[in-house]
């Protein structure tokens, strides 16, 4: 069913560690990469998507990288996913030999009304679960250790 996808779990990964850094000042590319398991260049190309969406920023020179452009409690998860990913495409079909661009309102559809009660309710958890949710989580599991691994947290593909 649902999965996310490998851009999707990275440009997780690298919001969520940059959120658990929020007072420091912006990162570089390379330390993201490396403490999050995350090729840099794939790694590049996903926050450049995320800075033209507005949800990181970015600052040039020896001292540049990059940081969120908004507080953690103000950027949901589903806002990372469709930046990287875009819309969703439905989740469920029942009968994926006749799914059109239209899936979400065709009429005479059995799964259908499934189909949008799972979407949903995915939405709504992606919707109102927000970066800094999940770093009190990280927190939460990690407190023992100085350096939260972030890469722990949140799934490889």
């Amino acid at each position: 069913m649902f999965k996310l996808s490998t851009r999707s779990s990275y440009g997780l990964r690298a919001c969520l560690a940059l959120a658990c850094r929020s007072a420091e000042a912006p990162v570089a590319v390379i330390e993201l990469s490396r403490e999050n398991q995350i090729p840099r260049r794939y790694l590049e190309q996903i926050l450049n998507v995320l800075r033209h969406r507005g949800l990181v920023e970015s600052t040039r020179g020896a001292r540049g990288g990059y940081q969120l452009a908004r507080s953690s409690d103000s950027i949901s998860i589903g806002e990372i996913i469709r930046a990287v990913e875009g819309e969703m495409e439905p989740i469920l079909c029942s009968v994926p030999e006749r799914k059109t661009g239209e899936c979400r309102t065709m009429l005479g559809c059995i799964s259908r009304r499934l189909c949008f009660d799972l979407e949903s309710a995915l939405m709504k958890i992606l919707d109102g679960t927000t970066l800094e949710d999940l770093k009190s989580e990280a927190l939460r599991l990690d407190h023992h250790r100085t350096i939260i691994p972030i890469h722990d947290l949140l799934p490889v593909n």
